[in-house]
């Protein structure tokens, strides 16, 4: 899982402590450093590793959306789970194509405490469409 690369690294919350457990509950996000009113976060993607700091600032925060990319396998294990709890799943679809050239999409929203939205992203490789050069029959 990686944070998406427009997003903030270091994001502003008015309540930490509900955030960050329901973050090491559900997606077993790693704590490297933690203080009263800190976390900074390990997230993982195919050998490279990128963080998250969230910092707690009551109650000025305004809550935002916390954008995360997973690959095919943690999506699919993720997914039953969160939307069991109340998790929406979108595929891309002919009303709705994929915004990437070529794959398809599937985003998974929830809510999370403090009035926060977390926004699961993913390509399904086994229904993007494969198109080009390499593609051309020898």
């Amino acid at each position: 899982m990686q944070r998406l690369s427009l997003e903030p690294a270091a994001l502003h919350v008015a309540r930490l402590t509900p955030l960050l457990e329901w973050l090491q509950t559900h997606l077993a996000l790693p704590i490297l450093l933690r203080t009263p009113y800190s976390a900074y976060l390990e997230l993982h993607c195919e050998g490279h590793n990128s963080h998250v700091l969230l910092l707690e600032e009551r109650p000025e925060a305004p809550a935002s959306t916390l954008r995360l990319e997973a690959d095919n396998a943690e999506f699919e294990h993720l997914a039953p789970r969160l939307t069991s709890q109340g998790a929406r799943c979108l595929e891309a679809s002919r009303e709705h194509p994929s915004a990437s050239r070529s794959c398809a999409w599937r985003v998974l929203t929830m809510p999370l405490p403090g009035d926060w939205q977390l926004m699961l992203l993913a390509l399904d490789p086994c229904r993007c469409q494969h198109s080009g050069p390499h593609r051309l029959a020898p």
